[in-house]
């Protein structure tokens, strides 16, 4: 029934939607929108995530109930995704916030609200200027990582094989070879396997093709010791390691483009045809090749049966255009078509160009990139359609990839507008993702570009993790006892934490006497779940025995038996003594509690360990009533300490507690197995270099509990 006023019923007012941030300076992407689950965030400098929730509704961080929506992670490694659960009563939102590697980018994306393709995108993103760190990663849509993995080195096209799994261009760890392994992913992004050419000096990081037989199409930059020149090859290696067929572009080094360099080919990139037939990119030839491997309709295995651009070129171009020039990424689409991201060239790195007018003449330049669509018919080559925006220039790299549902996936690489962008079937771009650092008019050194940008499943390898701090395994509690539990749960993998579920009300039920087990259980987006266990048992209440009389000494003057007289009947059972009991536990960020479950135990002591000097770490501190009675505590921690040098400030539901706790603050009353939460934060003086311990306590008729925070350098 709705309230009234007057008469006139008052409409219930709607939950104040959530708002997630984090303090400066760290930051965070996108900005946050209640529909959004998925966040990146970049630690602040001494590596702590300050994350601030507002709005109607509970809080939970890791799964763990926060008081106040305010939470310090001050161990958050890179790859670490924090949990972030708000209810309102009606529902339950779950977001995930994935830490950044420090110097990852920010990355931003656009998009007009059409549908996209389901997947995420793979890239290798490196820098104009080869400053370290590199990453290898796979980010949703909105640019978020699910996998960054930080590196030094050069690789290249992290893509889905054929094969199902994902792959990646890795230096050669064999000696004596060069250039790039085809490394095998599992779906946590470990390596599984790594395969190099046979019989050839490099394998080439540019393309490759495992198939689902287990063989490996790869690539190999080859030194020519007659020539002097470097070969393109293409191998063909069987699953038991037997090479099935080898071609190399020696026979066409007369038809470069890049007059003077050794490396006169430049392959980058292989499309395998159903009938063995590859179609490969030459950017110095500015030429696209159609290779048989098998024999068949006349041709032999090697035979190039057709070259589309360069200047041997099997078919011609409309007036006034060049035709491929500097191209990557070719593919054969189901209608015939060539899909090619076609480059062009610049005088500063070279003109490719070939003329058609003068085929055989010195190279030109286009100073534009287009992805294009080419039709072949007969001698001819015409332009079907381009996708995306037309004024575009990336002069080395890039990708183009026909979609399962007819849009286009470009990798943009040398031209910093933008990472990657989606079209339509049309050619309209519908999504882009960009380095938040590009500017117009060329390239910002420090912006981030990717050698391509490949289309992924969204796959989630990481079951979600449990972490059980207490009561232990094999406890013996109380009948009837309030017994507080203690877990957390984390995830990883992109698919976000969706629950963490343990005994109601996180206490224990001990109404029955006997062993029993307790479990929590995290299960993330994708459906995957784990389960951790403990056991405990229940002790039945100690029921008071009547005392027994104690008999009369027998009479020894009198012979005659004196009658025994009945027991008096038992009195009434005293009831169980009922205590508010004080279970003080503190944490110095996500995880475990220190103390929780144990009253007055020899040890416990949370360490904070700074990362500079001036910096102000919180902790956080809870007082549960781990008693059978409602009741009230006095809790006491330093206002100061080391001289008075080192200041600390307690807040509390929104007070600050910090002169009552100093003196001994009475607390609220919290019934059964309720906490009360409190943030200590510690200012220190820039001069302070050792380490000091707080001590808390909190007492109550019920007993008494301590814990400490131990910080320092």
């Amino acid at each position: 029934m709705l309230p009234t006023v007057g008469g006139e019923p008052v409409p219930a007012r709607a939950a104040a939607p959530p708002a997630i941030s984090v303090a400066a300076p760290a930051w965070m992407y996108p900005a946050f929108d209640p529909a959004v689950s998925r966040y990146a965030v970049h630690r602040s400098s001494d590596g702590t995530v300050r994350v601030q929730v507002t709005g109607d509704g509970a809080v939970s961080f890791d799964g763990v109930p926060d008081d106040d929506g305010n939470a310090d992670f001050a161990d958050a490694q890179p790859g670490d995704e924090i949990s972030v659960f708000v209810d309102d009563g009606n529902l339950r939102r779950a977001y995930a916030l994935h830490v950044l590697p420090d110097s990852f980018p920010r990355l931003a994306a656009t998009h007009d609200g059409t549908p996209l393709q389901p997947g995420n995108i793979a890239v290798t993103i490196d820098r104009f200027d080869g400053v370290s760190p590199r990453y290898e990663a796979v980010l949703d849509r909105h640019g978020v990582p699910v996998h960054a993995r930080e590196h030094g080195e050069r690789v290249l096209d992290l893509k889905l094989a054929r094969s199902g799994q994902l792959t990646v261009q890795r230096p050669t760890t064999t000696g004596g070879r060069t250039g790039e392994a085809l490394v095998v992913l599992d779906d946590r992004f470990r390596e599984v396997r790594r395969f190099d050419t046979t019989g050839l000096v490099n394998t080439d990081g540019h393309d490759s093709v495992l198939e689902a037989d287990g063989s490996r199409w790869l690539m190999a930059y080859e030194p020519n010791t007659s020539t002097g020149l470097v070969d393109s090859v293409i191998q063909h290696v069987l699953a038991d390691g037997t090479v099935d067929f080898q071609w190399s572009s020696a026979p066409y080094a007369d038809e470069t483009t890049a007059a003077g360099n050794a490396d006169y080919a430049h392959l980058n990139s292989i499309d395998v045809q159903p009938n063995g037939d590859v179609l490969a990119s030459f950017r110095h030839l500015s030429s696209v090749f159609l290779i048989a491997s098998r024999a068949h309709d006349g041709h032999q295995p090697g035979d190039v049966i057709w070259k589309l651009g360069g200047r041997d070129s099997s078919f011609t171009f409309p007036s006034g255009d060049v035709g491929p020039c500097a191209q990557h990424s070719a593919s054969l689409l189901g209608n015939g078509h060539v899909l090619l991201f076609d480059n062009g060239s610049t005088p500063f790195f070279g003109n490719l160009c070939v003329d058609p007018a003068d085929q055989q003449g010195p190279a030109t330049q286009r100073l534009s990139t287009r992805v294009v669509e080419l039709a072949l018919d007969g001698d001819r080559a015409t332009v079907a359609r381009t996708y995306g925006e037309a004024d575009r220039f990336s002069w080395f790299m890039g990708s183009a990839a026909r979609l399962p549902g007819g849009h286009v996936l470009i990798g943009w690489s040398a031209d910093t507008h933008a990472i990657s962008t989606e079209t339509d079937a049309t050619g309209a771009t519908l999504w882009s993702l960009a380095d938040t650092r590009w500017r117009a008019g060329g390239p910002e050194p420090s912006a981030y570009v990717s050698y391509r940008a490949a289309l992924v499943p969204e796959r989630d390898g990481f079951d979600p993790e449990v972490t059980l701090d207490g009561p232990p395994d094999g406890a013996v509690v109380q009948e009837d006892a309030v017994v507080p539990v203690e877990f957390s749960c984390q995830d990883r993998g992109g698919s976000t934490l969706q629950t963490c579920d343990g005994p109601a009300g996180r206490v224990l039920d001990t109404t029955t006497a006997g062993a029993h087990t307790w479990q929590v259980t995290a299960r993330d987006g994708s459906g995957r779940s784990t389960t951790a266990t403990r056991s405990f048992t229940v002790s039945a209440a100690a029921t008071p025995t009547p005392a027994t009389p104690t008999p009369s000494p027998t009479p020894t003057t009198t012979p005659t038996a004196t009658p025994t007289a009945a027991p008096p009947p038992p009195g009434p059972v005293a009831p169980p003594v009922r205590r508010a009991r004080p279970d003080l536990a503190v944490s110095t960020g996500r995880g475990s509690w220190v103390g929780a479950g144990e009253l007055a135990p020899t040890r416990q002591t949370a360490v904070v360990d700074l990362a500079k000097h001036g910096s102000t770490p919180s902790v956080r501190i809870r007082l549960t009533n781990a008693g059978t009675a409602c009741g009230r505590f006095v809790l006491r921690g330093p206002a100061r300490a080391d001289g008075g040098g080192i200041v600390m400030s307690y807040r509390s539901r929104g007070a600050d507690r910090t002169r009552a706790l100093s003196r001994g603050w009475r607390t609220p009353a919290l019934d059964p197995g309720q906490s009360l939460r409190i943030r200590m934060r510690i200012r220190l003086p820039t001069f302070f270099d050792g380490r000091a311990a707080l001590p808390l306590r909190a007492s109550s008729d019920g007993g008494r509990d301590r814990v400490r925070v131990t910080f320092g350098r």
